[in-house]
């Protein structure tokens, strides 16, 4: 642990990655003065358009390891959360469903971090026409209108301040701060100076359908899905990239409509709730590690936790983990940098 008196670490973004991060942060580094700065919070956040489904998706060059790693960790926190008495307020819940395929593929890398994952049988691919191959396995969904309000409640429990204010620089923050982490989602890109950062926009129908308690995806057409959240069915989507268009259209909209009902006909008088639209935060692979910048002679130590891209949701606890870890090395070179003052 540090021997910085209260270190002071301020964080950007108030999404699932930078609000998990603060929490991890405080439990590991007990103290630590800990400020979130956004400008946007739930249910405004690209999060809230999420139906938090654990999966990795999109997840481009990010190297194996740390996809296992990072979705096996937030699996494992995402059971404990389910299984724990603030279930109810969480928005985590427990989901068993179908992913058809056209034809044969290989087992995922993570059929053995889920529970009771095995391939459909000839009984149940018969429920969907041209599908020849599947899997059935039990994931858990995050829903973030419930759980992004519910990890701030516990930030601001133990002492943690949440501030709106639109940061432009990461050396705005430089003078006040031990430590700034960069989880600014979309917006990091600019904060880091990274290039590479780019929309990947997302359209989803909202729709309620009480009778329908699984998850359905469709990975040959990787847009077509139908995910239970708390009270309602999101039905998807779509996958644009480089699109930073937040309107909804009425042809993707029809596309996600025809798509979902040729699979799941019980969907056709579901009433439709809302057309919702998210841009997801992607790079080539998702970025963790630390830099430090100068703010003119002054050094500012920085951590980005950003371009989770699909994944967000099946990431967030792994890389919180692996973030928290990087802020600690940068507090022990501060001490390091402080002793050799005297």
């Amino acid at each position: 642990m540090s021997s910085v008196v209260r270190p002071k670490i301020a964080i950007i973004g108030a999404g699932v990655v930078g609000l998990s991060t603060a929490l991890h942060l405080i439990q590991k580094v007990t103290s630590a003065v800990v400020h979130i700065f956004a400008d946007k919070f739930s249910p405004h956040t690209t999060s809230d358009v999420s139906a938090g489904f654990w999966q990795p998706y999109l997840l481009g060059d990010t190297p194996m390891e740390l996809q296992r790693k990072w979705s096996k960790d937030t699996y494992q926190h995402m059971m404990e959360v389910a299984h724990s008495p603030d279930a109810f307020e969480t928005g985590v819940q427990m989901l068993s469903g179908y992913t058809v395929f056209k034809d044969e593929v290989e087992d995922p890398f993570w059929k053995d971090t889920v529970l009771g994952f095995r391939h459909m049988t000839s009984q149940e691919l018969a429920q969907y026409s041209g599908q020849s191959h599947g899997w059935f396995f039990t994931t858990f969904g995050a829903e973030c209108r419930y759980y992004l309000p519910w990890l701030a409640k516990r930030l601001k429990a133990d002492g943690v301040k949440i501030f709106e204010r639109k940061i432009d620089s990461i050396k705005e923050l430089g003078s006040d701060y031990n430590v700034v982490v960069n989880c600014a989602g979309l917006g990091a890109g600019k904060l880091a100076g990274d290039q590479s950062v780019q929309p990947i926009r997302g359209q989803v129908i909202k729709v309620k359908a009480p009778w329908i308690k699984y998850y359905f995806n469709n990975e040959d057409l990787n847009d077509i899905y139908m995910l239970p959240v708390i009270d309602s069915l999101l039905l998807g989507g779509t996958h644009q990239v480089g699109s930073w268009d937040l309107n909804p259209s009425e042809e993707d909209r029809k596309q996600i409509w025809e798509g979902c009902c040729k699979f799941i006909p019980s969907l056709k008088n579901a009433k439709i709730e809302a057309d919702c639209v998210g841009l997801r935060p992607s790079r080539p692979s998702v970025r963790v590690e630390k830099e430090v910048l100068y703010s003119g002679s002054k050094p500012v130590m920085v951590v980005h936790n950003y371009g989770h891209g699909g994944a967000g949701v099946t990431l967030h606890w792994g890389c919180a983990k692996d973030a928290v870890s990087l802020i600690e090395e940068c507090l022990q070179e501060l001490d390091k940098s402080t002793a050799s003052k005297y």
